[in-house]
């Protein structure tokens, strides 16, 4: 509008050096002002002229303001006097419909090129609508937009949304902090702690009902430094030992011949003050003693090693087992937390027994909030991030503060919930870990499924037990394993080919 008037008053009255020029036009410009110096130009007293001088800038400005619209949006199809500049609103127009393409992809599952968006989706929903998994698909006439700057493709960066973006930026903090606290954290006084509430007379012993497992092998990104720093965090000195609740077992599961020596479990993992005993569970279970002119499969060893890890739970005695992989992280005061918020309730409604019974079948500590190929609550879909994700995603303290919003409160449900997939972390009572050994001993031999399928598909183990599924919401545990070595070859997500994690999840929220 300024350079509209501008250019207006310029003609009118004759003024020869005021019209800025607008955008890049710099023709225009030179135009204006090679006609406005003109001395027979400026006596000119003839309306008619001015008149017409007046009305071909005003169609010429219009002409160049919508241009400059067009061109703002990225969808301009004229191409621009520069070389570099066309360049650029190709390529970002390149992007955009690059952008376009792959959420069609995503959203369609079948291969024909003459089948439409609106035909696939359509399709997919009526198919899988009556589905115990069924996966919610967006309303057909909405185009999934990228956002402004997104996606983000370099060789460091693989964000398809802002939403990525911050989830990466939390993993990684973790993770470097992680590593930070295993080569820097003094666990001699938590040792010293230790010994005396074992040794002492005065001391009350802290009563153990929790055997915990923990997956690992030898992985490139040493995500279970970033689970110990967890487990090992606490708020206060009454919250400190709550973590001798729990008998906490470390499972070697590293079966690859490159990777079978295990430095780091030998001379770090293994001689933490908190860690009663090492396993290294490589071995094959019983019912695949007679297979011996073949090496197991991935299904075969996946099932090999939970039977294994179960066992473990059983010969232990105690009430309860929790199975947890070592991409996992937990929040400050975990054990208190879990005491508090998962096993009381239930023990105080009869659901779970201290001596290990109980009406449970399996008990998933997370919720598979954010999915990579499931659900609305996908990260890299940019109607999420913009519609949805800020609402979910955990706040610090100081940030809600900032935003008049009240102090972060830990507050968890058990409730059930059908899912087929994930060993994150599960929960089981000693009665059903037994039951759970025996079934995947049955259903083992020439499996059809991985064992998490057996263990959380309702028509498997549940069924077997008569009990649904349940899940504590939101997450008690968090997946934080977005580099899977196992899965690198799967390309659909870039890098991050497991992005699979809750963003409600808060490990410390901080002081106010």
């Amino acid at each position: 509008l300024r350079h509209t008037f501008t250019a207006h008053f310029a003609c009118l009255d004759a003024w020869p050096m005021l019209f800025l020029p607008f955008h890049n036009h710099s023709l225009l410009s030179l135009f204006t002002t090679m006609l406005l110096s003109f001395k027979q130009f400026r006596k000119e007293k003839n309306h008619q002229y001015r008149r017409l001088l007046w009305i071909c800038f005003i169609i010429f400005e219009l002409c160049c303001m919508y241009q400059y619209y067009q061109s703002s949006i990225g969808i301009t199809s004229t191409p621009n006097s520069s070389s570099n500049n066309a360049a650029t609103d190709n390529n970002r127009r390149r992007r955009h419909d690059h952008a376009l393409t792959q959420f069609a992809h995503d959203v369609s599952c079948f291969d024909s090129p003459f089948t439409t968006i609106r035909t696939k989706m359509d399709t997919q929903y009526n198919k899988n609508n009556n589905s115990n998994n069924k996966d919610p698909v967006f309303d057909p006439n909405m185009y999934n937009v990228p956002e402004r700057g997104y996606p983000k493709r370099t060789h460091l960066l693989d964000y398809d949304t802002s939403a990525v973006e911050l989830e990466i930026e939390k993993h990684d903090r973790i993770v470097v902090q992680g590593m930070y606290f295993m080569a820097n954290h003094d666990f001699e006084p938590l040792k010293t702690l230790i010994q005396q509430y074992s040794t002492s007379p005065k001391v009350v012993a802290v009563e153990k009902k929790v055997c915990l497992n923990i997956y690992l092998c030898n992985r490139r990104i040493p995500y279970i430094n970033s689970l110990i720093m967890s487990l090992a965090s606490y708020s206060s000195h009454q919250t400190q030992m709550d973590i001798l609740k729990a008998e906490i077992h470390l499972l070697n599961t590293e079966k690859r011949t490159d990777r079978l020596d295990f430095k780091y479990l030998r001379n770090k993992l293994s001689k933490l003050p908190f860690v009663h005993k090492v396993h290294n569970i490589t071995y094959r279970d019983e019912i695949y003693n007679n297979i011996t002119d073949r090496d197991l499969t991935f299904r075969e060893m996946f099932i090999s090693d939970e039977i294994s890890g179960l066992k473990i739970c059983v010969e232990s005695g105690l009430a309860y087992c929790i199975m947890m992989e070592e991409d996992a992280i937990v929040p400050v005061d975990f054990m208190t937390l879990l005491n508090q918020q998962v096993m009381e309730p239930l023990e105080q409604e009869g659901v779970l027994h201290m001596d290990g019974t109980g009406s449970i079948s399996i008990l998933s500590l997370y919720s598979y909030f954010n999915l990579v190929f499931k659900g609305l609550n996908r990260l890299h879909y940019p109607e999420y991030t913009k519609q949805s994700y800020y609402q979910h995603a955990a706040k610090l303290n100081s940030e809600r503060y900032s935003r008049t919003m009240p102090p972060f409160e830990r507050q968890y449900s058990i409730s059930e919930k059908d899912y087929m997939y994930g060993t994150v972390a599960m929960m089981y009572t000693r009665d059903s870990a037994k039951k759970l050994v025996e079934y995947l001993q049955k259903v083992g031999v020439d499996p059809i499924h991985n064992a998490d399928e057996f263990m959380n598909a309702k028509e498997y183990f549940p069924t077997e037990m008569g009990i649904p599924r349940k899940h504590v919401d939101p997450s008690l545990v968090n997946h934080i394993g977005y580099y899977s070595e196992r899965m690198a070859d799967i390309k659909e997500r870039g890098m991050f080919s497991q992005l699979n994690t809750d963003s409600r999840f808060m490990f410390d929220a901080g002081e106010l």
